[in-house]
């Protein structure tokens, strides 16, 4: 993280690459504020432009002065897809305390030589949110701690924007998550979720955003689905050391999740079960060359095995989207600055509707954060695995202080009725700071 970020804001910190854009540096606080009528010098640097002598590169250099609302304003043009430092240099005068002819005493820390940053985008990323999300968890109306108004709290405590709550056999938690919410002034996005698990427990799948439960589907035709299955085993034409049975209920389990608009993720494929993984690496593989789940999750207890099949195979030539997922049973409302730790999902989307989030993630415009490591450790493509780390050091921290005030407010909507006006006002409230937050960032 940029602790800069505190002291300066950057707008639009995103930009267009290789056009000519206007950034705003604007200070936060007197500590960082620039005197008027003086000149700041603005060194820009590209990060991954290849130069052979470090002595000698010394970027785009800008010399301005403060405007009437004290603001930096530099117009420059952003060359290609990556990060720009920008280093603020203070005139002399301008680094003394304000009391220095009394103490003495000079300013020091991020207020003097601030290095901030700018992402310029290419045009298929630029105009595209980042919205941090939930694919895989759970409450206590199936096997967790947590209420369903306290679980969307503590999540959008963390700053996430959208989720699903996927309880063991039933998406009724989730229903309630989104009727409970419907009308909160609060841009989070709640879908519909569930872990599948048909015909028994021994499968687990995650259904993340459709419009009916695949559980409830299977409990009402469950003669139909069994017929139906035994047929599809049939017609597979699988390698032998993978479980025909087992591998046609998860081939239906995919196909009724997508055919009720949903997306299929594998879960946990390495997730250790009566000492064993839960799933054989050998089905796991065939589903995943055989295309069979829309999403991979990278889960807390076997991110680094399902990272390193996932890069195997991407490197054979497959191309399988990722989402990280904590598969919490617990989140912690007392703890103020994690109050959900784990793998998340980043989505690259126009909006956050439940379809945009969706179709994301089918396009591979998505990665998995491991945030249960110092510094988080992101897994996906290269490109926005590079974006994303911009991201986490520059924005999110920022932005997950706005939305941190709004978790409270959250946990203590009423299950039944209408919220009262105090409640949904102070929401709004707190919601419009953190949207502030995003469009100043990203410029849209």
């Amino acid at each position: 993280m940029n602790a800069q970020i505190f002291h300066y804001s950057v707008s639009p910190s995103v930009v267009r690459a290789d056009e000519q854009s206007t950034v705003v540096i604007h200070p936060l606080g007197e500590n960082s504020a620039f005197m008027q009528g003086q000149v700041y010098k603005v060194v820009v640097r590209e990060v991954e432009t290849a130069h052979g002598d470090f002595q000698k590169f010394v970027g785009v250099t800008y010399e301005c002065m403060p405007n009437e609302a004290g603001d930096l304003v530099i117009t420059h043009i952003y060359r290609g897809e990556q990060k720009h430092t920008l280093t603020i240099t203070r005139p002399e005068c301008d680094l003394r305390s304000p009391h220095y002819a009394i103490s003495h005493r000079v300013k020091y820390g991020e207020n003097v030589s601030a290095v901030l940053g700018v992402y310029s985008l290419r045009p298929d990323l630029y105009g595209l949110r980042c919205y941090k999300g939930e694919t895989h968890t759970h409450t206590y109306e199936s096997d967790g701690i947590m209420d369903v108004c306290h679980t969307v709290g503590n999540y959008r405590s963390a700053g996430y924007d959208f989720l699903a709550i996927t309880d063991h056999y039933i998406s009724m938690s989730s229903e309630k998550a989104m009727r409970v919410f419907d009308s909160a002034p609060v841009d989070m996005t709640l879908l519909l979720g569930e872990e599948v698990h048909v015909p028994h427990e021994h499968i687990h799948a995650v259904h993340f955003g459709g419009r009916e439960s695949v559980n409830a589907y299977f409990r009402a035709h469950a003669d139909e689905v069994r017929a139906e299955v035994a047929q599809l085993e049939q017609t597979l034409s699988i390698p032998e050391n993978v479980p025909s049975e087992d591998y046609a209920w998860r081939v239906w389990i995919a196909r009724k999740t997508r055919e009720l608009g949903g997306l299929a993720v594998l879960a946990h494929p390495h997730w250790i079960w009566e000492n064993v993984f839960f799933m054989g690496d050998s089905t796991t593989e065939q589903l995943l060359r055989d295309g069979v789940y829309d999403a991979l999750e990278l889960q807390d207890a076997d991110t680094e095995l399902a990272a390193a099949m996932w890069s195997e195979l991407r490197a054979q030539g497959l191309h399988i989207p990722l989402v990280g997922s904590t598969d919490a049973h617990r989140s912690d409302p007392y703890e103020v600055n994690a109050p959900v730790r784990g793998c998340y999902t980043l989505v690259f989307a126009p909006d956050r509707s439940g379809d945009s989030i969706m179709s994301a993630i089918r396009a591979e415009r998505s990665v998995c954060v491991d945030n249960k490591r110092t510094p988080a450790f992101i897994h996906g493509p290269y490109r926005l695995v590079k974006y994303a780390r911009f991201l986490l050091d520059h924005y999110f921290p920022v932005y997950m202080r706005e939305c941190r005030g709004q978790g409270p407010v959250l946990s203590e909507y009423p299950v039944e009725g209408e919220a009262p006006e105090a409640l949904q006002t102070l929401l709004a409230t707190l919601n419009r700071r953190s949207e502030t937050v995003a469009h100043s960032f990203f410029g849209y």
